[in-house]
């Protein structure tokens, strides 16, 4: 079963303003539209890639200069998106860092053009021409600009991967090439990592939207392509299970681990209240989905239009629930939904134009304000400020309700899409925060920057292996190679907090790696993230006989680093 969500003509006949469509002043207004977009994108090019992300990246470069391939390294991420991070930093493996950013950031917006390039040929097929380019748009703009913790993240990603689902799903005139196509973009959103599996979820039930018959056949393509790389990864690849068994048990917060909680819940509002303070298009998303849902012609049920949208928030917020963590970047997909909404809501729903631009204006400024503010501030006032957001958001939905079918248009669509720039830039502009109050909440966007590695460097050789016992982004930074397939080694790492992890096989993996290779020159310790002094006896004792850590023998380094040569 096929169904239009609206009529095409009837769509035309609302949403074309007053005017010819070239005139001066609309291409004007667009062309002001666009350039807010571009140096939207421009500032976003100015900070840095974050450091999960340059973990996985530094890990893959040090390992492989060794001759670890990338099907066979640890960066506690999944091989599919290993595969992707090659293939970004394939071309700028040996510049410059600021270079390297910058271009990786680049590589990616082209990626994600093309995805939204692909999402508006599928919405064409259902919606008026103006409102599919305004939803393609809007996710776009918002993956493009996606705050920096978000950025290229596995869930980042996996959001990115189900925008394309919906469009691949949708945009092939034949069922089954849809099907295929949308499918295996559904499970790439899996195969990144498995704990995306409700963003999977949130992508079959937006093509279900649109098309029933689209959306099983798509859903069948994606399990079927589940089953095939679990099985070959299970045949060829069998440590990825391994680590991701073990990885799963590291999570000890997981409601994997202990069922359902209040406090799990409360964390979960509380981090969603941030997204929406650093994404303020999310505090905008109930007042959208109210003038879709009022929107629904004749006939429809609003009360199905309510129950999508509130199964589509759910299947949003469920990976961060379901990790416990509840770390900004486990939020990723809640600004391009909301984005998306926002895009259709302000193309199909004209009469609420005025209400969702004020309301986007109102909510961006406060966030422009609010995130401003001192590290300290936001952690003592978040709850009143998150709850000041909630409140405006209803508030703002039931106004939008009440004056969909009654206001005149008064906001061209080229204001509505400068507002929305607005709304999704906050996140990217220097000094802003990562997280509002939550974790990482003092840290703020930065530039690329290595003080003090290209010399240190210099004194240990560029192309001497080294023994790193530090965080990934450390292996970036240095860009010495690593003489383990652990680059940044985790699990060991792991078992000097917690005992219980030396029982894993990950661990036991580690440690031989660490005892059975000698070709490390020097040792690159992280005191603060790996210490040393709580580390297994096998492990102080490897580091004791081959390095000497002596104040005398150390090597002067970075900040927050001790360097030691191995033992002659």
């Amino acid at each position: 079963m096929t169904t239009n969500i609206h009529a095409r003509n009837d769509v035309t006949t609302q949403i074309t303003p007053p005017g010819p469509v070239g005139s001066p002043r609309r291409l004007t207004g667009w062309a002001v539209a666009a350039l807010a977009a571009v140096a939207a994108f421009g500032a976003s090019l100015w900070s840095a890639l974050n450091n999960d992300v340059t973990y996985a990246l530094g890990g893959m470069e040090t390992a492989g200069k060794t001759g670890v391939s990338i099907w066979d390294v640890f960066v506690a991420r999944p091989v599919a998106y290993r595969l992707l991070l090659a293939v970004l930093d394939a071309p700028v493996a040996h510049a410059p860092l600021r270079v390297a950013h910058a271009v990786i950031r680049f590589e990616t917006a082209l990626l994600v053009v093309g995805v939204a390039a692909v999402l508006f040929f599928g919405m064409r097929r259902y919606l008026d021409v103006r409102a599919a380019a305004a939803v393609s748009a809007a996710a776009g703009l918002a993956l493009i600009i996606a705050p920096q913790w978000h950025f290229l993240e596995p869930d980042w990603v996996a959001a990115m991967f189900a925008v394309l689902a919906v469009g691949a799903a949708c945009a092939p005139r034949r069922v089954w090439v849809g099907a295929l196509l949308g499918g295996f973009a559904a499970f790439l959103a899996i195969a990144v990592k498995l704990a995306t599996v409700p963003i999977t979820l949130l992508a079959l039930v937006l093509v279900g939207v649109l098309s029933v018959r689209r959306a099983a056949w798509a859903a069948v393509a994606a399990a079927g392509s589940a089953v095939l790389w679990y099985a070959a990864t299970k045949r060829f690849l069998p440590w990825e299970w391994t680590w991701l068994d073990d990885q799963a048990n590291l999570v000890a917060d997981s409601p994997i681990h202990h069922g359902l909680r209040w406090e799990d819940f409360h964390l979960l509002l509380v981090g969603l209240g941030d997204v929406a303070l650093l994404s303020p298009v999310v505090a905008v998303a109930p007042a959208a989905a109210a003038a879709l849902i009022r929107r629904l012609p004749p006939g429809r049920p609003r009360w199905i239009g309510a129950a999508v949208a509130v199964v589509a928030g759910g299947l949003s917020v469920a990976s961060a629930y379901g990790q416990g963590e509840f770390y900004m970047y486990h939020y990723a997909v809640v600004p391009v939904l909301a984005a998306a909404v926002w895009g259709v809501a302000f193309a199909l729903c004209p009469g609420a134009r005025t209400s969702l631009f004020v309301t986007t204006v109102v909510f961006a400024v406060a966030s422009f304000v609010l995130l401003a503010q001192p590290p300290e501030w936001r952690l003592d006032n978040v709850t009143p400020v998150s709850l000041s957001y909630l409140v405006f958001a209803v508030l703002a939905a039931v106004a939008t309700w009440a004056l969909e079918r009654r206001a005149t248009p008064l906001v061209p669509p080229q204001a509505g899409a400068i507002a929305l720039t607005a709304a999704l830039v906050l996140a990217t502009l220097p000094n802003a925060p990562l997280a509002f109050s939550g974790y990482n909440y003092a840290l703020s966007n930065e530039r690329p920057s290595a003080p003090g590695y290209a010399a240190l460097r210099e004194r240990i050789g560029p192309d001497t292996p080294v023994l790193y016992l530090a965080f990934g982004s450390i292996n970036y930074l240095l860009r010495n190679p690593s003489t383990c397939r652990y680059p940044s080694p985790q699990w060991v790492q792991r078992g000097a907090h917690f005992k219980a992890v030396r029982t894993y096989p990950s661990y036991r993996d580690n440690l031989r790696c660490l005892t059975e290779d000698d070709r490390a020159g020097y040792l690159v310790l992280q005191p603060s993230w790996f210490p040393w002094k709580k580390a297994s006896p096998d492990v102080r004792t490897v580091i004791s006989a081959r390095f000497d850590c002596s104040v005398e023998a150390r090597v002067p380094a970075p900040k927050g680093l001790v360097v030691c040569p191995a033992r002659r």
